[in-house]
């Protein structure tokens, strides 16, 4: 997604939103990776992308296609991800500046959190013994 701001004649602001929209699956990261984390109990890697997406990818090694499945809500860089719960919960901090919670097993988003106070992107977190993230 992208935003275009521009101003007309008479000085007022014109907003034009555009979205990409694919007709097959993009299996790899554009513009390269800002985290990994591995899951090597089910032996799968994590993908945080600085375009927005989440990927998941097998780490067995004859596997001739290691693409697994993509998590796609955030809106723009995914900064860095967190596995936790045994491997069954993925934290993922990004650009946007929100904190997402994922079940890491089937894939899609159960939580958000809007960190409208923070004015600069979210860039990390760490998950403390109490079961609570902190974010920097």
């Amino acid at each position: 997604m992208a935003t275009h701001h521009r101003q007309n004649a008479a000085g007022r602001r014109k907003v034009q939103v555009s979205y990409v929209i694919r007709d097959e699956v993009e299996k790899y990261n554009r513009n390269g990776v800002n985290a990994l984390q591995l899951d090597p109990a089910l032996n799968r890697l994590f993908t945080a992308g600085r375009d927005s997406i989440i990927r998941i990818w097998s780490v067995y090694q004859h596997k001739q296609d290691p693409y697994i499945a993509s998590m796609e809500h955030h809106t723009d860089w995914v900064n860095d991800i967190v596995l936790c719960c045994n491997g069954k919960t993925l934290i993922s901090a990004s650009s946007d500046t929100t904190v997402k919670v994922w079940n890491a097993h089937k894939g899609f988003c159960m939580s958000t959190k809007l960190l409208l106070r923070l004015q600069l992107s979210v860039y990390i977190f760490n998950m403390i013994g109490t079961g609570f993230w902190v974010v920097w």
